[in-house]
């Protein structure tokens, strides 16, 4: 079954339906480091397909800084040249966008051509399925005739549109994208409404769970098998014609042998001091006994040689005592407020806002939910173990968001961060793989 990926970021929706056997002809993404984590993945995707892994850790071993990645690559293309080909087609960094306003955007005729040209090179005919989660401003859907001016200019008001064409132009059988639980009950509900009748207008039906109350279909992804509470929408369209029901998710959610708290998710992850670790390295399992693993852990190791992107943030004196206490209320089950601070330790006078800025993913617990913030700083993504007082790694929040241990996140820390704070859990997106397949099928 054929696939079209937008809004693709680092690729964990498209992650899961590679798994289950539907082939992406094409991601969609405007992030240059996000798009280079994409090509990434190609390789080691087209490399497992070859029976040749080894070239793939070569490779991941030979690239020290995110300055050496296209040297690195090409010891890849001597030997697979088809590779680079295919690279070239399917993986497209672009930003939708009218490109009157902005130089660095292409149309959705532009973007629609070059998806074209990839179907072409893969001798595809007809597309079964676009994912992807276009962000829905409000304003970009309701009063279009009353939006202020800057909003006008501003193209994340307009990418559903864009959604919306692509859409219209390849006539998959369904689509799906996930969203923010916000989307459901924007403008009273308004906003969903919209969704529904421009759909409908070009012959599609959306569905935002089973339920008719639209407010009672928020998924929660740790009943998925995902180990953090990440409230989410999953939307789903298809041609009026073939009549589908929601996807039946609950049949395929994954059950783990114990509980997902996050002592099961990363406890066997190298210990490290805060400013300690390796960005770019690999670096081996501290414990390679398997008897001594979660079968979480023992999950994401699979096809891996060891760790990568698991260097801790340097922190300062203050912040990192202030770990310590936070930490310690963690442990007796509290939370740290900032007004519990003794004064030393506080930076301003405002003990009002923002009182659960210092947030410990505590080892008993299931984590909290993963966002893009934490490519900021990591107050609110504290590692549970006193010892080691700091905040998470790259790796350590990729294994939350259920990413393997041989997913390389490319690019500068801050940018593999927001990779994996904006990603859809590819354990998730499995489960919705399994149910789609089964409704197309």
């Amino acid at each position: 079954m054929i696939v079209i990926d937008l809004f693709s970021g680092a690729g964990g929706l498209s992650e899961g339906f590679h798994g289950e056997g539907f082939k992406t002809i094409a991601q969609v993404e405007k992030d240059k480091w996000a798009c280079e984590t994409l090509k990434t993945r190609t390789f080691f995707h087209f490399l497992k397909e070859k029976r040749d892994l080894d070239t793939y850790f070569k490779y991941v071993k030979s690239a020290h800084s995110y300055k050496g990645i296209s040297t690195a690559r090409e010891e890849v293309y001597i030997k697979y040249p088809e590779l680079k080909e295919k690279i070239s087609f399917e993986i497209l960094n672009k930003k939708f966008g009218n490109p009157a306003n902005d130089p660095e955007a292409s149309s959705s005729n532009q973007i629609i051509k070059l998806i074209e040209k990839s179907a072409k090179y893969n001798n595809v005919n007809n597309v079964d399925l676009l994912i992807g989660g276009p962000p829905c401003q409000a304003y970009s859907l309701i009063g279009r005739s009353r939006m202020k001016e800057e909003a006008e200019r501003d193209n994340r008001n307009f990418l559903f549109y864009y959604y919306l064409k692509l859409v219209k132009e390849f006539r998959p059988k369904a689509f799906l994208f996930e969203n923010v639980p916000g989307i459901l009950n924007a403008k009273k509900g308004m906003v969903f409404g919209a969704i529904q009748e421009e759909f409908d207008n070009i012959g599609y039906t959306i569905l935002s769970g089973k339920q008719v109350d639209h407010k009672k279909n928020v998924l929660d992804f740790s009943d998925f098998g995902v180990g953090q509470k990440r409230k989410r929408v999953i939307l789903f369209g298809f041609r009026k014609n073939l009549n589908y029901q929601y996807p039946n998710f609950d049949k395929y959610k994954i059950r783990w042998e114990h509980r997902l708290d996050t002592a099961s998710i990363i406890s066997d992850l190298p210990s490290l001091k805060p400013g300690s670790g390796e960005d770019f390295a690999v670096v081996d399992y501290v414990n390679n006994s398997s008897t001594s693993l979660t079968d979480y852990q023992a999950f994401m190791r699979r096809d891996s040689i060891g760790i990568m992107n698991h260097k801790a943030r340097p922190l300062q004196d203050r912040d990192r005592e202030i770990y310590q206490l936070a930490i310690e209320k963690a442990k007796n089950g509290e939370q740290l407020k900032y007004f519990d601070l003794p004064a030393r330790l506080k930076t301003h006078k405002n003990e009002k806002a923002f009182l659960d800025r210092f947030k410990v993913h505590w080892s008993e617990n299931t984590p909290h939910t993963i966002v893009a913030h934490i490519s900021k700083d990591g107050h609110y993504n504290i590692h549970p173990d006193i010892n080691q007082a700091r905040s998470l790694t790259v790796r350590e929040a990729a294994r939350i968001q259920s990413f393997p241990d041989n997913y390389k996140f490319e690019g500068p820390r801050t940018y593999q961060f927001t990779q994996v704070g904006n990603a859809v859990p590819p354990i998730a997106s499995k489960v919705m793989a399994k149910a789609v397949k089964e409704l197309l099928r």
